[in-house]
C-alpha cells in the first residue's frame, strides 16, 4: 500500500519553500475559484493554475537544481488542496484534467521525473490518471489505454521449450538497493549475454544502473515509484497473437496486498522502448476471461499441469462461497460437489491455455468414503504453496519434485561453513547449536509433515503418468529466526531449488534460479538437474524476495523464441 505524502505537501505549500519564486497564492481562494459553479470562473482558475505551475517550473529550471521541499511545494500547488484531492472525488475530477498541461514543455526531464515520483505516491492518483499525465509529460512513449486488446486466439509458450530471448524483472528501490540489483543482473547477463533484460524500477536503482545498461543489455523502465511488487511472474503472462505479436495477458484475480500489480502488465506495454515495441509487433495487453496464477501452472507443449489449489478462486466463485468448504470433504456429496466445480474451472483454463489441463496429483473420484477423505487430506497438505516452488518439469518427460525428507537429510550433514553462510546470507539471529536446533525443529513441524506427504503424492502421480522423477531438498526457515523481522507477518519462508526457469539452447536443456546461500543445497540441485541432462545456473539471490516467499520464477517473466541455433 502506498504511503501518502499529503501532510508534507500541505506543509510545503504553507511554507512556500520555492527558492527564487513569489509567495504561493492563498490556497483557499484558488480552491474556491476552481470549484466555482460558474464555468467561466472555474475555467479561468484552471488556466491560471496551469500558468503558475509552469512559471514555477521555469524558475526551478533556471536554478538548475531543486530540493525535495521545492518539489513538494510545486506539487502541492498543482494539487491545490492535497488533502481534499485525496479524499474528495468530485474535487479530484476538477484537478486531474489540468495535470497533463501543468508541465512546462521545456522543463528538464529530471524535474519531471521528480514530480512524477511524488505524484505517484498520492492517494487518488491512480494508474488511469498516471497514464494520461505521464504520456502528456513525455515520460512514456504511449498510453496503456491505447494498447488494450482482446483475450482470444492467444498462444502460450511451454515452460520446457524455446530459448529465453528477453526477461522482465521488477526491482523496486523500496525492496532492493543498487548493489543487490547490479550483482543479480550482472550474473544473469553473464549466463545469457545475448538476452535483453527489461528492468522495471525507480529512483536510485534506475539512476545507478544507467551506466551499466549497455554493458548488461538492460532496458530500464521507470515506474516513478508506483507500488509494484518484485514478482512480475504472477500478475501477467507474455503470450502471442495469431500473427505472432506479443500480448501481455493480465490476470483478473488480484492478490490481497498486491492490488497495484494488476497494472504491471499495462505498465510494461506503455513503457517499452519504441525499438522493442516495433520488434515485438506493437505490444498490446488484455485481461484474461478467467482467473489464473502463473505460479500455479507448469506448461508443457501438450498439457497445463496444475494442482487442485490452483483452481480455488474459480471453484469458490462457481460454488458462491468465500472459503474452501473443508468440513464438507467428510462426505461423498461434499467431495463430489467440489470436484464438479473443479472440472468446470479446469475446462476454462484448458481453453485459456490452449491445451488440456492435467493434475500433478490424483483426485478422489473413486473408492470408499474413507479412501477419498484421506486423499483430500493429503492434497490439502499442498495448500498455500505455489506449484513452481515445489515441482520443476524438464524436456523429455522429466520432473524434479521437492522432498521434505531430503531437506532434513541435507541439514543433518551440513558443515559448519554452510551454517555460517546461511546465517550471514539471511541475517539469522542465532548461531551455532541454537541455529542448528531451531532450523532442524522447523523441518519437523506438522505443516512440513503435511507438505512432505503431499509431495510424495505428487512424485508418485507424475511417475504413474510416465515421467522420470527425481527429488530435490526443500527447507523451511522460521521468520522468527531473522534478526530483522520488521514488516513481516508470515511464519516461514522456503529454500526451494525447484523455483527455477527452464529453456532449451541448441537442443540442450538449461535452467536458472537463485542460489540459496547454502552451498551443499546448491550443489545437490546442480547434480539433480545434471542427472536429467540440464545445466543449472544459480544467481546471487534477491534475499528480500526469498524471505517474502518469492523464488526466481516469481521474480522474473520471460519471452521465449524458437530454437533456431
Amino acid at each position: 500500500m502506498r504511503t501518502s505524502r499529503l501532510p508534507a505537501l500541505a506543509l510545503a505549500l504553507s511554507l512556500g519553500r520555492l527558492a527564487g519564486a513569489a509567495a504561493p497564492p492563498d490556497p483557499a481562494s484558488l480552491e474556491r475559484a476552481l470549484t466555482s459553479p460558474e464555468a467561466a470562473v472555474a475555467k479561468r482558475a484552471g488556466e491560471d493554475l496551469v500558468a503558475l505551475a509552469r512559471e514555477r517550473e521555469r524558475a526551478l529550471a533556471r536554478q538548475e537544481s531543486w530540493s525535495h521541499e521545492d518539489i513538494l511545494a510545486l506539487l502541492a500547488l498543482e494539487l491545490v488542496d492535497p488533502e481534499r484531492f485525496a479524499g474528495d472525488e468530485s474535487f479530484r475530477r476538477r484537478v486531474l484534467p489540468l495535470l497533463p498541461r501543468m508541465l512546462d514543455p521545456e522543463a528538464p526531464a529530471g524535474l519531471r521525473d521528480a514530480l512524477l515520483l511524488e505524484l505517484n505516491q498520492v492517494r487518488g492518483f491512480d494508474f488511469a490518471a498516471s497514464d494520461e499525465v505521464e504520456r502528456a509529460w513525455g515520460a512514456i512513449p504511449r498510453r496503456a489505454a491505447e494498447r488494450r486488446a482482446g483475450a482470444s486466439g492467444l498462444r502460450f509458450d511451454a515452460d520446457t521449450a524455446g530459448r529465453l530471448t528477453a526477461s522482465v524483472y521488477s526491482l523496486p528501490s523500496f525492496f532492493f538497493d543498487l548493489k543487490t540489483a547490479d550483482s543479480f543482473l550482472s550474473a544473469v547477463h553473464s549466463a545469457s549475454p545475448d538476452r535483453t533484460l527489461i528492468v522495471l524500477t525507480d529512483s536510485t536503482v534506475l539512476a545507478g544502473l544507467k551506466a551499466r545498461s549497455k554493458e548488461l543489455n538492460l532496458r530500464l523502465l521507470d515506474t516513478y515509484g508506483r507500488a509494484y511488487s518484485p514478482w512480475p511472474r504472477d500478475p501477467f503472462s507474455l503470450v502471442h497473437t495469431r500473427d505472432g505479436a506479443l500480448r501481455v495477458l493480465v490476470r483478473p484475480n488480484l492478490q490481497p496486498g498486491r492490488e497495484e500489480d494488476a497494472n504491471l502488465g499495462p505498465e510494461l506495454a506503455r513503457s517499452l522502448p519504441e525499438d522493442l515495441d516495433r520488434a515485438w509487433g506493437k505490444v498490446t495487453w488484455a485481461t484474461a476471461p478467467v482467473p489464473f496464477h502463473n505460479g500455479q501452472v507448469l506448461l508443457t507443449p501438450d498439457a497445463a499441469w496444475i494442482t487442485l489449489h490452483a483452481l480455488e478462486p474459480r471453484i469458490l466463485a462457481i460454488l458462491k462461497l468465500d472459503r474452501v468448504p473443508v468440513a464438507s470433504f467428510a462426505t461423498v456429496a461434499g467431495i463430489d460437489r467440489y470436484l464438479i466445480a473443479a472440472d468446470q474451472a479446469a475446462g476454462e483454463l484448458a481453453r485459456l491455455y490452449g491445451r488440456p489441463v492435467r493434475f500433478v496429483h490424483p483426485l478422489p473420484r473413486q473408492g470408499d468414503l474413507a479412501t477419498r477423505v484421506e486423499l483430500m487430506r493429503r492434497i490439502g497438505g499442498g495448500a498455500g504453496y505455489d506449484l513452481d516452488s515445489i515441482v520443476t518439469l524438464l524436456p523429455g518427460g522429466k520432473a524434479l519434485v521437492a522432498d521434505v525428507a531430503a531437506g532434513r537429510s541435507l541439514l543433518a550433514k551440513l558443515p559448519s561453513s554452510d551454517w555460517d553462510s546461511l546465517r550471514r546470507g539471511y541475517g539469522l539471529e542465532p548461531s551455532g547449536e541454537a541455529l542448528s536446533s531451531a532450523l532442524t525443529a522447523a523441518q519437523g513441524a506438522p505443516e512440513m509433515d503435511a507438505l512432505g506427504d503431499f509431495l510424495d503424492l505428487v512424485a508418485g502421480e507424475l511417475a504413474k503418468a510416465g515421467m522420470k522423477v527425481r527429488r530435490l531438498p526443500i527447507l523451511a526457515v522460521p521468520v522468527a529466526l531473522l534478526a530483522d523481522r520488521s514488516g513481516l507477518s508470515h511464519e516461514r519462508f522456503l529454500l526451494t531449488w525447484n523455483n527455477a526457469v527452464v529453456e532449451v539452447r541448441k537442443g540442450q536443456a538449461r535452467a536458472e534460479g537463485f542460489s540459496y546461500l547454502l552451498p551443499a543445497g546448491d550443489q545437490a540441485a546442480r547434480e539433480a538437474f545434471a542427472a536429467f541432462g540440464a545445466h543449472l545456473d544459480l544467481f546471487p539471490p534477491l534475499v528480500r524476495s526469498i524471505v517474502l516467499n518469492g523464488g526466481y520464477r516469481c521474480a522474473s517473466n520471460h519471452l521465449r523464441g524458437k530454437n533456431t541455433d
